[in-house]
């Protein structure tokens, strides 16, 4: 068994896990009972209601422009070789697991370098436990605007997702676990592929937690159609979104609980037609806790609160166009922020990316496309707001990220996907993320963080 889990995880697997967790929610037909089988590159597998394996393989070349600093802007890459494993116990309790041994998305103490400022480098912080540097990833791995991984979910080490539902009715369902949020569109569902080609409002929503969640699903008259309006309610965990506003808390694994209450996530999706999906949801709740041993504005009890409305719109038989706005909120708590005698007032994050899709039949099952996404999004978080209190480097509040991506793509039956992308990114202050110096004779200046790469994707059936 331990072999062929090997070979499996080495052939591909799934991507059921960027699939809103909206759209596995309501209740299905009963599944044939007869076995069913599935080739996996020339293993033949069984398949039933009680076992189903599948697996997806992401991987991608990709140039970027804020790895330049050390030489790293070309890397090729593994994003995923997840395999996932689902089925029913009965009628009306079905499980998933998930597995992705690619695991490189968070980021690393950093031992800091002459003329640069590395906000993960641990000499940086004030208080708390003496935190060693990596001298091998953390130069490498800052955070979200510089670094190699071309994945974009933390993980629980190489768990994906793991989770159990079930079907109180045919309307309602609870699912008990750590799943991918619904905030927001998945990435595949608006043509996006890996860390290196999202938009950051697409980062910024992908979170998986554990926690319980309750559904609601309302079908349509037509039981093969999508359900015409969807309901979800949860409460997590919370700390998945902890890197993104630089609260490091010592570095400890963020699958680790170190929040000291729950997140409350509400989501919904409508498709008033079969051309239009609206979505939006609302999270209110907090990443980290206030740590009074060892007191640090890096490890803190901070706000993550979220509210993101979206479209998508099917214009043509083979085009679309979307959508999305998104308002976080961010910052220390009042508490904590009383505490470290910093300002308690919130910081806010607004912003909005809109785009289309354009696809082409070239071949009995292969079809060409193109997507096209432009982004404008605030800058401000913790670590812009501490620099600016502070007087340093340069840095104030009220600017923007601004990004523009092209795709093209050839899709195979739905199960091979190549891909090209291009980012124009701007980035008002890539000094900050140890992109470029901030002394010496090349201060504030360097490499432009554009990206531009190539994307394989492998699904099975």
């Amino acid at each position: 068994m331990h072999h062929l889990f090997v070979r499996l995880s080495l052939a591909l697997c799934v991507l059921l896990s960027p699939r809103p967790a909206l759209a596995q929610a309501p209740a299905e037909s009963d599944p044939p009972t007869e076995t069913e089988g599935v080739d996996l590159f020339g293993f033949r597998l069984t398949q039933n209601e009680r076992l189903k394996i599948s697996g997806l393989l992401l991987a991608g070349w990709s140039h970027d422009g804020a790895q330049a600093t050390l030489g790293f802007e070309n890397q090729a890459r593994v994003a995923q070789a997840t395999i996932t494993f689902s089925g029913r116990a009965n009628s009306r309790v079905r499980y998933l697991v998930s597995f992705n041994p690619v695991n490189e998305t968070s980021s690393k103490p950093a031992c800091g370098e002459a003329d640069f400022f590395f906000p993960n480098d641990p000499t940086f912080y004030v208080g708390g436990p003496n935190v060693p540097c990596d001298p091998e990833a953390g130069h490498k791995r800052v955070d979200t605007y510089n670094t190699f991984a071309l994945d974009y979910i933390y993980q629980q080490g190489p768990l994906r997702e793991g989770y159990v539902d079930w079907r109180v009715t045919d309307g309602f369902s609870a699912r008990f676990g750590r799943f991918i949020l619904p905030i927001g569109f998945a990435p595949p569902e608006l043509g996006s592929w890996t860390a290196k080609d999202l938009t950051r409002i697409q980062r910024l929503n992908a979170e998986a937690n554990f926690g319980l969640m309750l559904a609601y699903s309302h079908p349509r008259a037509d039981p093969a159609a999508l359900p015409w309006f969807e309901a979800a309610a949860m409460a997590v965990l919370g700390d998945g979104n902890r890197e993104k506003d630089y609260d490091w808390f010592y570095f400890a694994d963020t699958s680790l609980d170190s929040n000291s209450g729950l997140t409350a996530v509400l989501s919904a999706r409508v498709r008033p037609h079969r051309r239009i999906d609206l979505r939006t949801s609302y999270k209110k709740g907090f990443t980290g806790s206030k740590v009074e041993r060892l007191p640090s504005y890096w490890a803190s009890k901070r706000r993550d609160d979220a509210f993101v409305a979206g479209a998508k719109v099917q214009v043509l038989p083979n085009a679309w166009v979307f959508g999305e706005y998104a308002r976080y909120v961010w910052g220390p708590t009042e508490s904590s922020a009383e505490f470290l005698g910093v300002d308690p007032a919130p910081i806010v994050k607004p912003g909005y990316y809109v785009g289309g899709t354009f696809e082409l039949p070239v071949g009995k099952s292969v079809k060409a496309g193109v997507t096209v996404t432009r982004e404008e999004l605030s800058r401000d978080d913790s670590l812009v707001k501490y620099l600016e209190a502070n007087a340093l480097y340069d840095v104030a509040m009220g600017r923007k990220d601004r990004g523009t991506i092209a795709r093209v793509y050839v899709d195979v039956s739905r199960l091979v996907t190549f891909g090209w992308f291009w980012a124009n990114i701007s980035n008002p202050y890539p000094w900050i993320s140890g992109s470029w110096p901030v002394s010496g004779d090349r201060a504030f200046t360097g490499r432009s963080p554009d990206r531009y790469g190539l994307t394989v994707m492998v699904r099975t059936p």
